[in-house]
């Protein structure tokens, strides 16, 4: 083909080749603003290219973006970058939006970057979807060994537990019971672990509230609470609540340890209120509901 043949593509031209490419392509003006996108990347960002044009980039990537920094390594440098798998989804386009990109100055237009993405194939999806299901059954395999191996000492701990209950005086019973209740609880716990992954519901029923909190007393007078005064203010006209008791002492528990090391932190001679009452006006939300 001869030089007087041969004819530039015309504007309308080119933005139809841009339009036709499958991958989306946008160019970064030195300010960071868009300043063309082809139709791939309106589908790519869910935006009309009149809107992209209005946007800047840090607007519609996330936080931090490898992209951001390989923009200014290219203007730097002013020759081309490639990176494969890079993440860039956001809640607007998506959380799993894994790209390879090639980014490269635009050379007719100083200080202006060429932004193509690449995503990724189903097949490298896929594969890291296996990937994280493996990883997943791998940490399922070891929460059932530990909750084995958790399981045998804790049945030792409870049988001495009885056997001590059974020449113990009446004080010294009570310890007794609470290490067997305890042994139990924590039983639960594990089993909750062999079944890690489990979606199913919490199992719930009506509980005594007051019982809850003696329980979490108890154990703390027994252990880290044990010179700390503790005061009870109970409202003895509420109803059982619907819950899972375990989870509940759980939740206490932790309360109470945190209030016992905040007065061991201080020095002073604090004391731990437990309080039960009725407040009315209150709601929840509830996921369904």
């Amino acid at each position: 083909m001869s030089a007087a043949e041969y004819r530039r593509p015309a504007p309308a031209d080119s933005e139809a080749i841009l339009n036709a490419l499958p991958h989306p392509i946008i160019v970064i003006a030195p300010d960071g603003k868009i300043v063309d996108a082809n139709m791939a990347a309106e589908s790519f960002f869910d935006i009309s290219a009149q809107f992209l044009r209005r946007q800047s980039l840090k607007e519609l990537v996330p936080f931090g973006s490898p992209l951001l920094a390989l923009i200014d390594q290219v203007r730097a440098a002013n020759s081309p970058v490639n990176e494969y798998k890079v993440d860039l989804g956001t809640p607007r386009i998506g959380g799993d939006r894994q790209v390879d990109l090639h980014v490269a100055p635009l050379t007719e237009r100083p200080g202006h970057i060429v932004v193509m993405l690449q995503e990724r194939t189903i097949a490298d999806k896929m594969d890291r979807q296996l990937t994280h299901r493996s990883a997943a059954r791998s940490v399922i395999a070891l929460a059932a060994m530990l909750a084995h191996e958790i399981k045998n000492p804790l049945s030792g701990i409870r049988g001495a537990a009885q056997l001590l209950e059974q020449q113990a005086s009446a004080e010294d019973r009570m310890l007794t019971r609470l290490i067997t209740d305890e042994a139990d609880r924590i039983v639960t716990l594990v089993d909750r672990m062999e079944v890690f992954g489990d979606e199913r519901p919490v199992a719930r029923g009506p509980v005594n509230i007051h019982s809850v909190l003696d329980h979490v007393k108890r154990l703390a007078q027994s252990g880290f609470a044990r010179n700390i005064r503790f005061i009870e203010d109970y409202d003895p006209s509420l109803p059982p609540v619907l819950a899972n008791q375990d989870q509940l002492i759980q939740v206490f528990l932790n309360l109470v340890k945190n209030a016992a090391e905040a007065i061991v932190d201080l020095g002073s001679d604090g004391e731990i209120q437990l309080t039960t009452a009725f407040r009315p006006g209150v709601r929840l939300s509830v996921p369904g509901k």
